[in-house]
């Protein structure tokens, strides 16, 4: 039993890697801001809680891969949310359109429409930061987020495959002092339903890397 699990562990882990590369994206970032964006253990990033839509498995144990992925790829320099997804629902889809519909004017900032949803986001960081300090992953009792990762995956169209599922994730990174989008993306991602715990971590950790990051043209 303990060889056909690590078998099947090893598999699942194969497929990930595989389809990993299967995927596409479009990246827009503020002209006014420079990259690579600075966080640090002293200054960590936030990942708001991901609303996962058409993801394939049970939402709190890929919620849980996530958080996991990041915590190894970039230790407390980014800190993830989603263990609080009950405090803020579906808000980062609603965040995440109205970043997708401010990037497709080229406004990378939440102004118009958009602004009630930054002021949203304003309200719930100050409940999610409050319960990060009072449970002791913020040490820092003065400490408040200027950089947020705001993401929704949803499903997608695309040529069916068996036993693969087609999603896109898509939103980006708030400056919560200016309520301007820093950098915001757009990708398009095959997934294989067998292995999805160790999939959606890498892909997500490429995200998070390609809206951190300096582009590679600069």
């Amino acid at each position: 039993m303990k060889a056909k699990s690590l078998y099947s562990l090893l598999l699942s882990g194969v497929i990930a890697l595989s389809v990993a590369g299967c995927s596409s994206s479009s990246v827009k970032r503020n002209a006014d801001q420079e990259f690579p964006l600075e966080v640090t253990t002293s200054a960590p990033a936030f990942i708001f809680p991901i609303s996962l839509h058409g993801v394939p498995g049970d939402s709190a144990e890929v919620g849980l891969a996530i958080s996991s992925g990041a915590v190894a790829e970039y230790g407390t320099s980014v800190i993830s949310g989603q263990q609080l997804y009950s405090v803020v629902g579906n808000l980062s889809w609603t965040l995440g359109e109205n970043m997708r519909r401010q990037a497709s004017l080229d406004k990378l900032e939440m102004t118009g429409s958009a602004e009630k949803y930054a002021i949203e986001l304003d309200k719930k960081m100050k409940t999610l930061t409050s319960k990060l300090k009072a449970s002791g992953v913020l040490t820092n009792k003065d400490y408040n987020f200027k950089y947020v990762i705001v993401l929704h995956v949803d499903s997608s169209g695309g040529m069916n495959i068996p036993m693969m599922t087609n999603v896109t994730a898509f939103g980006g990174v708030m400056d919560m002092e200016t309520r301007k989008i820093v950098s915001y993306i757009e990708k398009d991602l095959t997934l294989s339903q067998d292995a999805i715990l160790a999939q959606m971590p890498i892909e997500m950790n490429k995200i998070i890397a390609e809206l951190l990051d300096k582009p590679e043209d600069a």
